[in-house]
């Protein structure tokens, strides 16, 4: 990967900190929705013209369900029937165009020097996204609209809260955010090694992103990064370094709550309620998923339950619905279904396989952990979740499972090479002969 390439590839995810900001505060122009996927095809361009015909190693594994999936998908955007041809696009560009971001991911990795890099600049910009976030649950929108925010819609929970949308343009993506970045702080955690003002400053963000995570009012990131860190924790055996987490993330809990009032914490209450469990059978699919499916079997096109697409449409055209799987399903119908089980059937079959090599990797072990997990429980989630819809939420999937195949190959490498088994071969400037260093 080429220093160019690197730098847009860091110029997209940084501008996903601030884009919906931007986009706000330049609504109703759509320039604002297209700057990081400039970005991102022009690093396309340049990984794939500069990649001199190395493969992808675990990732190859993914070839045939991402082919058919993105077949499906492209047939679908030629139909000429249904919503405008712009609107199809976004349909589209929802679906694939962030899916090469994990080739991205996978030739950026060369270290865990790489890695720590990458997350020391991500978690350095989410600390002052976070404090935003945390400034507006008490200032309320006034100035988010003060400063030509007027876009977002104000999103209030049952209890009443306000739901944050910080530098996003809904909760639900900021929490995302959040989500992502405290996985990647935590992983430096679990890996060791850091200096002692490393690991305050490390703590001291993610207690920041959780407390901006409870004012989001977003349940299912919350449910994303306790469940990836306390499997990830136990799958490594490390039972202490969990247990001293735990207390930690009790007490930054307690603060939340004392700080950000009763709503909150009757949010995050509502978690474990009953009711989801029938939302889940009566809404998602016995009134969305199937009763649509059931009406057109082929789908209804391209764009029809993506929400970015009423950009380019009426709104009242877009099917809202809260399931991935069911966004597919009504857009592209069976076929789409098919192929999109598939291809997330083949991301966590890759994970998981990669699991018992794993386990106990040195140094590579907690950050594979986190990314791992992260794409796992993001799949299990999407029957009754949209992280793959929209962005940031897709163009961190794609990346934590780039990074998780990387490790795996590196890790698979090292051992090759320790043991004198025949692997195969990467170039040099590849070949990782032992922890933390490149030969």
């Amino acid at each position: 990967m080429t220093s160019f390439t690197r730098r847009l590839l860091f110029f997209a995810l940084l501008y996903t900190c601030v884009e919906g900001l931007v986009i706000n505060m330049t609504f109703p122009s759509k320039l604002g929705f297209v700057v990081k996927d400039a970005a991102l095809v022009a690093a396309y361009l340049s990984l794939f013209l500069n990649n001199q015909g190395q493969g992808f190693g675990s990732l190859d594994r993914l070839r045939a369900p991402l082919f058919a999936f993105a077949l499906v998908q492209s047939l679908y955007l030629l139909v000429p029937e249904g919503l405008p041809l712009l609107a199809r696009s976004v349909g589209w560009k929802m679906r694939l165009l962030y899916i090469p971001v994990m080739y991205l991911a996978y030739r950026y990795l060369r270290t865990f020097e790489d890695y720590k890099r990458l997350v020391y600049i991500l978690v350095a910009a989410a600390v002052p996204v976070s404090m935003f976030g945390i400034y507006l649950y008490f200032a309320g929108s006034a100035p988010l609209r003060a400063m030509g925010g007027t876009y977002s819609a104000m999103v209030y929970s049952t209890t009443g809260v306000w739901r944050v949308p910080g530098t996003f343009t809904s909760p639900g993506q900021y929490g995302h955010y959040l989500t992502f970045n405290v996985l990647l702080a935590a992983s430096l955690l679990f890996a060791g090694g850091l200096a002692r003002r490393a690991r305050i400053w490390i703590w001291a963000a993610i207690a920041v992103m959780i407390v901006a995570m409870l004012a989001s009012g977003s349940r299912t990131p919350l449910v994303l990064a306790v469940a990836c860190i306390g499997l990830g924790a136990i799958s490594m055996r490390r039972v202490g370094k969990l247990i001293s987490i735990s207390i930690v993330l009790y007490a930054v809990f307690a603060v939340g709550f004392a700080t950000l009032g009763a709503g909150v914490a009757d949010r995050v209450d509502s978690i474990a309620s009953t009711e989801h469990i029938s939302r889940f059978r009566q809404t998602y699919f016995g009134q969305m998923f199937l009763t649509e499916m059931a009406k057109e079997p082929m789908g209804v096109g391209l764009g029809a339950a993506t929400i970015g697409a009423r950009h380019f449409t009426e709104f009242n055209e877009v099917i809202l619905m809260e399931s991935y799987f069911g966004i597919v399903a009504i857009e592209t119908g069976l076929l789409g279904l098919l192929t999109v089980l598939w291809m997330t059937a083949a991301v966590v079959v890759m994970m998981w396989k990669a699991r018992p090599l794993m386990r106990f990797a040195p140094v590579t072990a907690a950050p594979w952990h986190m990314m791992g997990l992260f794409t796992m429980t993001a799949v299990v989630l999407l029957p009754v979740g949209t992280l793959l819809d929209a962005a940031p939420g897709n163009i961190y999937f794609w990346l934590a499972a780039g990074m998780a195949a990387r490790f795996y190959d590196l890790e698979r490498w090292r051992q090759a090479s320790t043991l004198g088994i025949a692997e195969p071969a990467e170039p040099v400037m590849y070949q990782y002969t032992g922890p933390g260093s490149v030969a």
